[in-house]
């Protein structure tokens, strides 16, 4: 245990549960070390001979992802087993829960049905080809106004953003792109932003809600304050900003893949990132 240093991985051989763990300081008295299963934990190095682990056995995401010591605090890390006894206190029956699909999935779900049909790629391409530029906004404002993602503060600002003719074209190609582009999903990503800056759309609901609501296997739709809160709670190292930018939704979906492991293997069996998302979000509220 003595040679043991900062970002060494380590378990605890009479604590299992405690899973690996990384050392987050060592000084020559003591070890302070965040296991993924416990949280912080200050340990002294004349009592306990810790197992230093290497390869596949030290390899865990979260402590690929972890957020600096300086955060972490050890009463506030909520472990995926705590969350999921949280999550299924107030849904018993979990995803399955009809209180959950009611709060949390009618509405997402008619979005996706009128988002596929009204904003499918040839129905922008042949509104496109003719022109139609404010037809294609009055129905993305249809299918925001039925997820219901937006508050309504700011869907006066994304419905106001798109009043000008002007707009209406930049953003109706922006779209298209967004959703049914060839280029990467950072590219993608990065070309929408552009033209969300120019509208004064720069926020980070507006940059990922259709997205979210075109693909819900894939995408995340961020709600700022809940999602550094949740991730805070998670101790995942998210790069927030607050304009929006590909490392944080990248480190963002990073995330919402590792929740979604360990839900599976926790026999919970989400749908899609909807279901993920809120299970995400149920983390920050006690």
């Amino acid at each position: 245990m003595n040679h043991l240093t900062s970002g060494d991985r380590v378990r605890h051989p009479n604590q299992e549960a405690w899973g690996v763990g990384k050392v987050l300081c060592a000084t020559p008295d003591s070890l302070d070390i965040f296991f993924v299963g416990a949280g912080r934990k200050k340990l002294s190095r004349s009592v306990i001979t810790l197992e230093k682990t290497e390869g596949a056995a030290s390899k865990h995401r979260l402590l690929d992802n972890l957020i600096d010591a300086a955060e972490i605090v050890s009463d506030e890390f909520v472990t995926i087993p705590m969350a999921v006894e949280r999550f299924t206190g107030n849904y018993p029956d979990g995803f399955d829960d009809a209180n959950f699909i009611k709060a949390t999935r009618e509405a997402i779900a008619q979005g996706h049905k009128f988002c596929c049909q009204l904003l499918s790629q040839e129905e922008l391409t042949r509104l496109i080809e003719s022109a139609s530029f404010e037809a294609i906004c009055d129905r993305a404002r249809h299918v925001e106004a039925t997820a219901n993602l937006l508050t309504k503060s700011e869907r006066k600002v994304f419905h106001d953003a798109l009043e000008l003719a002007a707009c209406q074209k930049m953003f109706s190609l922006s779209l298209a792109e967004h959703l049914y582009g060839s280029g990467t999903d950072e590219a993608r990503f990065k070309h929408l932003l552009r033209t969300l800056g120019i509208l004064g759309l720069n926020k980070w609901p507006f940059a990922t809600m259709f997205n979210f609501i075109r693909y819900p296997q894939q995408h995340a739709f961020v709600k700022p304050t809940i999602l550094q809160k949740s991730a805070r709670a998670l101790c995942w190292r998210i790069n927030y900003k607050a304009d929006p930018n590909w490392k944080t939704y990248d480190a963002v979906l990073r995330l919402y893949t590792y929740v979604r492991t360990s839900l599976l293997e926790e026999g919970m069996m989400p749908r899609d990132q909807n279901d993920v998302q809120s299970f995400i979000w149920s983390v920050s509220q006690k």
